[in-house]
């Protein structure tokens, strides 16, 4: 009897493992098939240029080319390509900030809730390699062209001149040991520093620097960043430019990255000459679209949720802004989208603006700088995204 009662034992052991084998296996083959469809559709979908929760750009196909691939620049394109253009990438976005916010977290997907309705990105903490990369290229660079007159701006980010704001809790990056050794390395290579931390820091009880619910800074920011760039750049004295709001409801980057709501909207300032008379009227052509305009402000994009394209539009890989000014000089700006709210200002001041975005630009710069007459180069980036991104370097490395 004992015998029987174990056979049957066994053979109920047997049937379990055999039912749970398929199930397995029926698992198995599900996954695989889900991941392939989620692949055919990834293949299939068109691509977004434009992610509503995040209120940037996406990385869109790269070009193929023979330098492209040489370059590295391919390699890199192709894995934010995929990570930008993922199936429902928006819908996990969303569903994580949720969960933060439901567990009551002071961060949530990299955005700190700070105090005066403040909401604050973290510090990047710079990759070596990518710091080291860039630092050499540019050396090279201005190598190459010894004669040009090149400056850099590393705007610092609201995490580090507002970081009173930030929960007594919280403790970032130190970003400006981050600057000032990167400031110290392209000193020595013959591009000139122009440092505004200390009149940020000095005004920011008065002005408004940055959004309170976005990444960039303010008009106010941009306004004080000019009447440094100008000098330094050696293009004459700052014009007075007064601030006109255009928008009080504005909802930015950190707003839709975060999930945190009960916060303040922000208003949206455009700068414009105050002697109407001396001011120039420039002409911007953007190469992709193919569109001429003399409007630096594109008034229509108010109403739409990344409202921070009011200046200029989205980010263009390339584009020129030519204005009749009594100087013939010539700047070429290789920036990212803070240096947007400060072009309408710079125009008055040169011939013409050859305007580069690397993350976008990828053709040869040294054909613009030949075929252009460039006279000056002005770098303008914000720390975090020059400290995260090696655009840059592959661009001038080609």
């Amino acid at each position: 009897m004992k015998k029987i009662n174990r056979f049957r034992n066994e053979i109920k052991t047997e049937l379990k493992q055999s039912s749970e084998n398929k199930m397995a296996a029926y698992t198995g083959v599900i996954f695989v098939f889900v991941l392939a469809a989620v692949f055919l559709i990834n293949l299939i979908a068109p691509d977004k240029s434009f992610s509503a929760s995040e209120n940037r750009m996406l990385q869109e196909f790269p070009s193929i080319s023979v330098s492209n691939y040489f370059g590295g620049r391919l390699e890199s394109k192709m894995e934010s390509y995929v990570n930008d253009q993922f199936l429902m990438r928006g819908s996990f976005i969303k569903v994580k900030s949720a969960v933060d916010v439901t567990e009551g977290k002071l961060k949530a997907n990299g955005v700190y809730r700070a105090r005066d309705g403040y909401l604050i990105e973290d510090i990047v903490t710079p990759d070596q390699k990518t710091i080291s990369s860039a630092e050499t290229a540019l050396k090279n660079f201005k190598a190459k062209y010894p004669k040009l007159n090149m400056t850099f701006l590393l705007a610092p980010n609201a995490g580090n001149i507002m970081s009173d704001k930030l929960p007594i809790t919280v403790s970032m990056a130190d970003q400006n040991k981050s600057i000032d050794d990167f400031y110290k390395n392209i000193k020595a290579s013959g591009i000139k520093p122009i440092d505004v931390r200390k009149t940020f820091n000095k005004k920011k009880e008065d002005v408004q620097l940055y959004y309170r619910t976005d990444h960039h800074w303010t008009s106010d920011g941009a306004y004080l960043a000019y009447k440094a760039i100008v000098p330094a750049l050696g293009a004459g004295m700052p014009m007075e430019f007064e601030s006109k709001v255009v928008k009080n409801d504005f909802a930015g980057t950190m707003y839709s990255k975060s999930g945190f709501t009960g916060g303040r909207y922000d208003s949206i300032k455009i700068n414009l000459p105050k002697n109407k008379k001396a001011a120039k009227p420039s002409v911007i052509y953007y190469g992709d679209t193919k569109k001429k305009t003399t409007k630096f402000y594109q008034l229509k994009n108010l109403d739409k949720k990344d409202a921070y394209t009011v200046f200029g539009g989205s980010n263009h890989p390339m584009y020129t802004v030519k204005t009749p000014t009594e100087s013939n000089r010539r700047l070429l700006l290789i920036k990212d989208s803070y240096a947007n709210s400060v072009i309408p200002m710079l125009a008055q001041h040169y011939r013409e603006i050859v305007v580069v975005d690397p993350r976008y630009y990828f053709d040869n710069v040294d054909d613009l700088i030949a075929s252009e007459g460039i006279t000056d180069v002005l770098f303008l980036y914000n720390a975090n995204t020059f400290f995260a991104d090696d655009s840059l370097s592959m661009m001038l490395q080609e």
